[in-house]
């Protein structure tokens, strides 16, 4: 399939999509039974929408065009309300975090669609092991060349999104000591990480027929770098977050990457260029295996830097950004938890070290998520 031009789009709109865990009480393991859900979600929703995702344990809700995180918000709520009934209806029950703790990937099965079937054929076990949760942003630019432009900028925070989202500690039933396991599933794919380096919307346009001569790439869905172009939308995506327990930090990551992008399109500060991402991956793994106390290095000075640190002077670049976009509500939670030291996946352990099993810790954050 060839490449669609760039769609244009209203700069700094945005789009919330949140792969959710739809487990089974009262073991709380994760259910085969999304399509059933969802079939019957379906109808009663007004604004957004919710569909598959690879495996029958997996529930996507996602957000239409949003102007801002208020406006996301709102109809992110409207749908928890009404997916968290009907699942209770169905005996069924939903939650976040990056990874179910305890659950089989060889149990998981893949959902009756073309393009899951295609991915399983080509990857095999993979595509079942990827049953993992995360939340993905869209951001819509004017056009293909400040798409280019802002993927690189969003590049360089990263470690950021992942430390300030990480929830994904315990996978197969074990402590991985990541604070975000959840994005090492991604690392048998041939795509994993950054996307290859190009200049501007020509360059991508190049890369991807060259990609598409590959028998594994029909469409730029088919691609898994941590942030994407997605001409279709007229966005960039951002795809490194775990999904949040909660749906006010997923509405405030959504703020910080909308108020980010704004700070980057309008002030444009950094002049993009290949060596940018020689120690992508060195800083993206101590934010995996470190969370906020992970150590990052400048690529140009050789400076290590504590993530929480170099957050909080994201988060004041971008205050300015965050007025004019209307995401200052987010800006300031996310301040106050990087200030106060809140990390979700040492809550999990603490849960666990105080006699909490891994079902019962999957029972308490589908309370959270239900707001009990």
């Amino acid at each position: 399939m060839p490449l669609p031009d760039f769609h244009v789009s209203d700069p700094f709109t945005l789009g919330i999509e949140l792969e959710m865990q739809v487990v089974n009480p009262p073991g709380y393991d994760l259910s085969q039974d999304s399509s059933r859900l969802i079939d019957a979600v379906k109808p009663l929703l007004t604004a957004g929408e919710v569909k598959h995702d690879i495996t029958e344990s997996m529930l996507e809700m996602a957000t239409g065009v949003c102007r801002n995180i208020d406006q996301a918000s709102a109809e992110l709520s409207a749908m928890q309300q009404i997916i968290t009934r009907v699942a209770a209806e169905q005996h069924l029950a939903i939650c976040g975090g990056g990874t179910h703790p305890f659950q089989k990937w060889q149990r998981q099965e893949v959902c009756d669609d073309e393009r899951y079937r295609r991915n399983l054929e080509n990857f095999g076990y993979l595509i079942q092991q990827a049953t993992v949760f995360g939340q993905h942003v869209h951001i819509g630019c004017a056009n293909g060349d400040d798409a280019i432009y802002l993927l690189h900028g969003l590049s360089r925070f990263v470690p950021h999104f992942i430390a300030l989202s990480a929830a994904s500690p315990y996978m197969q039933t074990s402590d991985t000591r990541f604070a975000c396991a959840r994005l090492n599933i991604f690392s048998g794919f041939p795509d994993n990480g950054p996307m290859p380096w190009v200049n501007n919307w020509q360059e991508f346009e190049g890369l991807f027929r060259r990609l598409a001569y590959t028998s594994m790439i029909d469409s730029i869905k088919d691609l898994h770098w941590d942030i994407r172009p997605s001409p279709h939308f007229g966005t960039v995506e951002v795809r490194v977050m775990d999904t949040p327990l909660t749906l006010d930090h997923a509405v405030n990551m959504a703020g910080l990457i909308q108020a980010t992008t704004h700070w980057l399109l309008t002030k444009r500060p950094f002049k993009h260029q290949e060596r940018d991402y020689l120690l992508y991956k060195f800083n993206r793994f101590q934010a995996c295996r470190f969370g906020m106390a992970g150590i990052i290095t400048d690529v140009n000075t050789g400076d290590g830097c504590r993530l929480s640190d170099d957050t909080l002077r994201l988060l004041e670049n971008v205050t300015v950004s965050a007025d004019k976009v209307g995401a200052a509500s987010a800006i300031e939670a996310l301040h106050l938890q990087v200030k106060h030291g809140h990390d979700e996946a040492q809550n999990m352990r603490d849960f666990v070290a105080e006699g909490g099993s891994l079902s019962g810790l999957v029972k308490k954050h589908c309370e959270i998520w239900a707001g009990l």
